[in-house]
């Protein structure tokens, strides 16, 4: 169950990353956070298939040693909403611009 779910994992952190593009992750003096931001919003995602909560995920896939606050401060949430929010936002423009492009329906949604 372990490895079925980390490579699910691993698949929508490649589709956030497809989608947001890497230049989401913006590089700051100091020392890196231990969940980069894009990897929380693949833990949103991945709780919300799995129903599993997003610090147990966070314990079993990335960081056994990982805590709440290094999730779960309010601007971090924030920024991971809008993130959430805009990789909807892209995914579905790119099915309505390949729904046209192809010019017959597709059941992705």
């Amino acid at each position: 169950m372990e490895n079925h779910l980390y490579s699910l994992y691993q698949m929508v952190l490649e589709s956030l990353t497809f989608y947001l593009g890497v230049d989401q992750e913006k590089k700051k003096a100091g020392r890196p956070p231990k969940v980069s931001d894009l990897q929380l919003c693949a833990l949103f995602i991945l709780s919300y298939i799995t129903n599993t909560p997003v610090f147990t995920l966070a314990k079993s896939l990335i960081d056994p040693n990982i805590k709440s606050y290094h999730l779960f401060r309010k601007t971090r949430t924030q920024k991971v909403y809008r993130l959430l929010k805009e990789y909807r936002n892209r995914r579905i423009l790119s099915i309505l611009f390949a729904k046209l492009l192809l010019g017959k329906r597709m059941s992705t949604f």
